[in-house]
């Protein structure tokens, strides 16, 4: 091959191998600019948290993954910032809880893709889900401030709270099947109902597709959502502005599950952090608020306004 014809072959290979270096370098930048974006991320969350622990604020960090939406007890909780939440008998209005059974609870949140979850815990030597004369349902629930001066008594005059309501009895309708009067009393049932299907005890809600049938459960066909015997989740969103005001919000973003081991009780709440329901809370990335707790015994006579409650505490969403 001649010169005139080497020089140019030389020449693209020199701006082909140019290129790609190019290319190779630009790649190494950007690999290296994502690491140190990920270590000043985490270096900021690391401050933020450090931070709220500092002020006895709950940290709500972004985690990867979505293990912590479905087992309450997941190891993987033990690793994330909590806060001891004090609770007090409700003594301010009828009818109250003469004495307290509960002291605390543990409060927990992660953030993870676009949902907030929420953990409780707390000590309770017997679980207690079916209801009966004298017989009440464990239950638990968080409150946030839709007013930012309400207060953590349910709100009061144009201080709106939004709360979700968690109970043992509605988790194991949905675990296992709706709780009927046979659960309590297996020899015990009604000979018939008018259009009901099949025969006794006429379990609930099978016997009962006919929308006739549904005259018999007056509660149901009210619309009551107490008694709701085809739930599907085990929390309810209410709001409220004081004593006697609770209000059922038919449409409910968050989702629940609880569950019951050696003593002890772990409770999941998880919403979206946006939702486009303007009674729900606000949440955010990077956002600051204000929760508070209840909690209901059951085998202690705890129901209704007979709970144990706490003040405001704060908490933090990562950035």
């Amino acid at each position: 091959m001649d010169r005139e014809k080497r020089i140019p072959l030389l020449f693209g290979g020199v701006l082909v191998a140019s290129l790609f270096l190019m290319v190779f370098l630009v790649e190494i930048s950007q690999r290296h600019q994502e690491k140190v974006d990920a270590i000043q991320e985490k270096e900021a969350a690391r401050a933020q948290r450090i931070a709220c622990a500092e002020s006895g604020v709950l940290f709500a960090p972004v985690v990867e993954g979505a293990e912590h939406l479905g087992e309450p007890f997941a190891s993987s909780w033990k690793d994330r910032p909590r806060i001891g939440v004090k609770v007090n008998p409700q003594a301010v209005t009828m009818p109250m809880l003469r004495e307290a059974s509960i002291d605390s609870l543990w409060l927990q949140a992660v953030v993870v893709g676009s949902e907030i979850v929420w953990r409780v815990t707390w000590r309770d030597s017997t679980p207690d889900w079916n209801v009966d004369a004298n017989r009440f349902t464990d239950a638990v629930a968080i409150q946030f401030p839709l007013t930012p001066s309400a207060s953590f008594m349910m709100g009061a005059a144009r201080q709106r709270v939004q709360i979700f309501h968690w109970k043992a009895l509605w988790q194991k309708d949905v675990d296992e099947h709706f709780q009927d009067v046979q659960d309590l009393h297996p020899n015990y049932w009604t000979d018939m109902y008018w259009f009901a299907s099949g025969s006794h005890p006429y379990p609930v809600p099978e016997a009962f597709e006919d929308p006739r049938s549904h005259a018999w459960f007056a509660a149901y066909a009210a619309g009551n959502p107490v008694a709701d015997f085809r739930r599907k989740q085990p929390v309810e969103e209410l709001i409220a502005e004081g004593f006697g005001t609770l209000t059922h919000q038919p449409e409910c973003a968050a989702r629940a599950r609880g569950a019951w081991k050696d003593g002890r009780w772990a409770v999941l709440f998880r919403r979206p952090l946006r939702t486009e329901d303007p009674q729900d809370y606000p949440l955010d990335r990077g956002w600051r608020g204000k929760v508070s707790l209840a909690v209901w015994e059951g085998s202690a006579g705890n129901v209704g306004g007979r709970k144990h409650w706490s003040d405001w505490l704060e908490f933090e969403v990562q950035q």
